[in-house]
């Protein structure tokens, strides 16, 4: 099979730091997606990242709780691995830690929540060209189509490999962003990241694995958000949200300081912060601080500001201020050498 036969024509590696995770969720390439801060305190997000036509390689580190919600771009399969260090994290209410390779389609899961920093590497695939690209092995016709997520939790020394081989691609572009111009030295490089998955599936053979059984209370915290998310402007008292889920007030705060690392109170105030956040930062909405605010539940200003404050480091009214220049912090592909340099798996080869 020829990997030069792209359905996408995109060759480009990029970085990003951002301080918020407003910046941090517009920073990928492709994605629809938003990040929520879920804890008071200072935000850091990376995204390393690198398009090789029908393939994008990403390693995303956040060094806070967090919560996810949106997609990929349409038609891609998503592989992702969280590397060693990362805090528990559930993906679709799923626990899912190191050592273990997912997979699923670009709209077969939408959530994912963190009580703790994550790092962690992925690689998604136009599905079409996969399934080009499985075609002659008899077998795996359907990995490409399969709506369930998959897991695969095969040697250690196959998962480790595939998060070596992403990493070293992208340190080889970032080093050498040169080598995107040659057709065969690209079809190369997908070669050696596709081969790094095709391993740990040839090792399962035909079984497709499932994840994880879903955790009971990552359920109950995605019951309560969305009770919350319509009617966050209200007023909402823990009594509510229990009485809308059906648990106990004990049980409803177990749940969310296993899956975020915070009580119910308190995301609640963080979503209303975040909301707020995203539209003091953002050109497009014309409107005042104390407009916004209220538009998200804060009635008395000043308690508002020291939330605001608390959250983010900075006031409302700086935000606002500065919302022609917020953007995400996107750097040459050579200074991305710094960062891969530090990371756990630097190519030695």
């Amino acid at each position: 099979m020829a990997l030069t036969q792209l359905s996408r024509s995109q060759f480009t590696v990029d970085a990003c730091v951002a301080k918020d995770a407003w910046t941090h969720g517009a920073a990928l390439s492709g994605w629809e997606h938003q990040y929520d801060q879920v804890k008071p305190g200072p935000f850091s997000g990376h995204v390393d990242s690198a398009w090789l036509g029908p393939l994008q390689i990403i390693h995303e580190r956040i060094d806070h709780s967090f919560r996810y919600r949106g997609t990929p771009w349409a038609g891609s399969r998503v592989f992702f691995s969280y590397l060693q260090g990362s805090g528990e994290s559930f993906y679709d209410n799923r626990p899912v830690g190191a050592s273990a390779l997912v997979t699923h389609r670009w709209n077969g899961v939408e959530r994912i929540s963190g009580s703790d920093k994550i790092n962690l590497v992925i690689v998604a695939i136009d599905e079409d060209f996969f399934t080009q690209y499985l075609a002659p092995l008899p077998g795996f016709e359907s990995l490409v189509r399969t709506p369930q997520p998959i897991c695969f939790t095969s040697s250690s020394k196959l998962i480790t490999g595939f998060q070596r081989t992403a990493f070293g691609v992208l340190q080889e572009l970032a080093g050498a962003p040169d080598l995107l111009v040659h057709e065969r030295l690209r079809a190369g490089l997908q070669q050696r990241v596709l081969d790094s998955i095709l391993a740990i599936i040839a090792e399962t053979g035909n079984h497709q694995l499932r994840p994880p059984t879903p955790s009971t209370r990552a359920y109950i915290v995605d019951r309560a958000i969305d009770y919350i998310e319509p009617r966050l402007a209200d007023p909402i008292s823990v009594r509510d949200l229990c009485a809308a889920i059906r648990v106990c007030p004990r049980t409803l705060s177990y749940a969310f300081s296993e899956v975020l690392g915070t009580s119910p109170k308190c995301y609640l105030l963080a979503s209303r912060l975040n909301r707020t956040n995203r539209e003091l930062a953002d050109s497009r909405v014309h409107a005042s601080i104390q407009s916004i605010a209220a538009r998200w539940g804060f009635s008395h200003m000043g308690r508002f500001a020291q939330y605001y404050r608390a959250a983010f480091g900075e006031l409302p009214s700086v935000t606002y201020a500065s919302r022609f220049l917020r953007s995400p912090t996107t750097t040459a592909a050579p200074a991305i050498r710094d960062t891969l340099a530090r990371m756990p798996f630097a190519m030695q080869s």
